[in-house]
């Protein structure tokens, strides 16, 4: 398993000569090192979630502070810690910084941690993190709550409607509110593991036991904290039994034997196979197995496709790349290729109705299929329809094994020797720029012009746009990082979410590159594509990339409005239009009065934008924000997008049909 290189680790058996917990009020025994033990070595609670969340892997804290988490954020400026790495990254809103916890674990596949506060600020960000557990994205959300008093059956305070909270539909004057109300929100819905904090003595199991959910599921977790307990002390023995948390720590290793079995079943299938395909899905990335599968890739030479929400986890400029696979929604060449594997390898799936074109994957008929997934691997006879599924395996230790026991000898592939790897021209090729003269720039043009921007190793994250529909079917350099919302589809999540990606990129640089291909002294960029539309709902995160000075390309795509819905419904509705902005004089009211960190650029000729293209391509300093305006057509956009909502509404119609035939 893959992971970053960038890892902080506290080795907190080097005490008690170490000053890592040098706080007031401790008490100090000595602690034997290299062996389990319980000690009476104490710290501050709310300096043991943060010691713990830096030993988990995490450097930056987002958020926006409030009544009932200051006193937790005072542990932010512990020295000790800051000496560590940890840093506060305070955003505008409480959303955005859902948003930016997404894109820094997209990014550096650590957990996103999240500060709010109680109510309205948990409640801002819930949306947010109701995408991140759609999408499989790591967040620990950190909540401050009212003091354990207020909420203690019985009490003096059990009564009383404190701010922050809904009081009672009825007799609200006599009977207090449930305190936990947005707990039992979220517990069991949008988080994998939720706990309110209740009892000091284990109050750091707890912070353990969500942190290593997280881990284990891949999705977000809660932690609610009363106010009054930050200062509580609390042991550090999790700290010196357990001093990091890791991934790999976190999921249950398969026996032997088992991961021995199913192992010999993958290469009894793959060896009979004379046509297989591989998929390269989105839970590939997220449990760090990039590598392992570009590496499988290059030792079998299997044709292989990727997803829509697994792009760019497959190197792309691998001979054997055969395109985006999205059943009847994708390219026609890519969907031939498909369509001759006698056998389908599915790694990391996520099945949902945009990763799996509305449900309309095929395969060649008696065709086997094997699915890898991190609670299952499943195994489909295409012959006879028979099924075998292991239960409780994750598919990253039979990756594993896969790569190191497939005997390369014994492959006998077959395949059509005329056809060659997925071009993206394949899919523009027929896109006739009817007038060369015409310098408007239309989507079709910049579909066929936008992959000539980007370089091996570069950072792209994309807005659910127009334009995100013609990215499936580029063709991206090798250890390209793409990001995009692609299931969960709330628009502007992309624009904070840079911010969170240009985080993590500086807390773990080149975290995304496996190989020495990309020289050393190239410095990554970090390319956002921007809907006007989806901009104007989170654009204020842009002044905290000039805060915290993250270099990024910002396209605004300026078509006008909501121009992915109009493809939808209402092409010319008042609904889907906005107010026009002066976007290159954004920065100025955002803080670069001077104009020292930002350079602004409307685009409005095809001249322009290749000129600007090839110019960021091969700038050589690349520490400062750049925002293109690039005005498109009101109604232009991409014809993936076009098939895309034409699939979905045949397939509304027929189920319709079939509705009034039943009834």
């Amino acid at each position: 398993m893959i992971l970053c290189s960038e890892d902080t680790k506290t080795n907190i058996n080097t005490l008690p000569n170490s000053n890592i917990f040098n706080t007031v009020g401790k008490q100090h025994v000595p602690i034997p090192s290299n062996e389990k033990t319980t000690t009476m070595e104490q710290i501050p609670f709310g300096q043991y979630i943060f010691q713990r969340v830096i030993t988990a892997g995490t450097k930056s804290i987002f958020g926006v502070p409030g009544d009932f988490n200051l006193p937790l954020l005072e542990y932010l400026y512990e020295p000790t810690l800051i000496k560590q790495g940890l840093r506060w990254i305070g955003n505008c809103n409480e959303l955005n910084s859902a948003y930016a916890c997404d894109g820094f674990s997209r990014y550096s596949n650590k957990i996103g941690v999240l500060i709010t506060t109680y109510g309205v600020g948990e409640l801002s960000a819930m949306n947010g993190i109701a995408g991140a557990f759609a999408e499989n994205v790591k967040i620990l959300h950190i909540v401050g709550v009212a003091r354990e008093l207020d909420s203690r059956p019985g009490s003096s305070n059990a009564n009383k409607n404190i701010h922050h909270l809904i009081p009672n539909l009825k007799d609200s004057n006599f009977v207090g509110p449930n305190h936990k109300v947005y707990y039992e929100m979220i517990k069991d819905k949008i988080s994998c593991s939720s706990e309110w904090i209740d009892d000091i003595n284990i109050a750091c199991d707890q912070v353990d036991k969500v942190i290593k959910d997280i881990y284990k599921y891949s999705k977000p977790g809660y932690i609610f904290v009363p106010v009054d307990f930050v200062n509580k002390l609390v042991n550090i023995t999790n700290l010196i039994n357990e001093p990091e948390i890791t991934m790999e720590m976190c999921i249950s290793r398969p026996s032997l034997s088992t991961i021995s079995e199913i192992t010999d079943l993958i290469c009894k299938w793959i060896y009979h196979s004379k046509t297989p395909g591989l998929i390269g899905d989105v839970l590939v990335d997220r449990y760090g197995a990039n590598k392992m599968l570009n590496d499988f890739i290059d030792k079998t030479e299997v044709w292989n496709f990727s997803t829509v929400n697994g792009k760019s986890i497959i190197n792309e400029s691998n001979k054997n790349y055969m395109g985006l696979y999205n059943g009847q929604e994708g390219a026609s060449c890519v969907i031939e290729r498909f369509l001759q594997c006698d056998l389908i390898l599915n790694f990391g799936l996520d099945i949902n109705e945009i990763n799996h074109g509305h449900y309309t994957f095929n395969y060649k008929p008696g065709a086997n299929l094997i699915e890898f997934h991190p609670d299952y691997i499943r195994f489909v006879d295409g012959s006879t329809n028979e099924e075998k599924i292991f239960k409780d395996v994750n598919f990253i230790f039979i990756m594993e094994e896969l790569l190191n026991s497939l005997n390369k000898d014994q492959l006998n592939f077959q395949y059509d020797p005329n056809v060659k790897g997925y071009s993206s021209q394949e899919v523009y090729s027929n896109v006739i720029d009817t007038n060369p003269k015409e310098q408007a720039i239309t989507v079709d043009y910049l579909s066929k012009t936008l992959p000539n921007l980007f370089n091996p190793g570069d950072v792209c994250v994309s807005e659910t746009g127009s334009i995100y529909f013609a990215i499936r079917d580029m063709v991206f350099p090798n250890q390209f990082k793409y990001m995009a919302q692609g299931f969960y589809l709330s628009i502007g999540t992309a624009l904070p979410a840079a911010l969170g990606i240009g985080i993590a990129m500086q807390d773990y640089p080149r975290c995304h590159i496996t190989d020495d291909s990309i020289p050393l002294d190239y410095n990554p960029r970090l390319i956002l594509l921007e809907g006007d539309g989806a901009a104007q709902m989170t654009v204020q995160e842009m002044t905290s990339m000039i805060r915290y000075q993250v270099p990024i390309e910002l396209f605004i795509w300026n078509n006008d409005g909501y121009t992915v819905e109009r493809a939808i419904c209402g092409p010319t509705r008042s609904y889907n239009d906005i107010m026009p902005w002066n976007w290159t004089k954004l920065f100025d009211a955002f803080g670069d009065i001077e104009g020292k960190y930002t350079i602004n650029t409307l685009i409005d000729t095809k001249t322009k934008l290749v000129g600007k293209f090839k110019q960021l391509k091969n700038k050589q300093e690349r520490n400062i924000i750049e925002l293109m305006e690039v005005k498109l057509g009101v109604l232009d956009y991409p014809k993936q997008l076009h098939y895309m909502v034409t699939a979905a509404n045949a397939k509304q119609r027929l189920e319709k049909l079939e509705d009034e035939s039943s009834s």
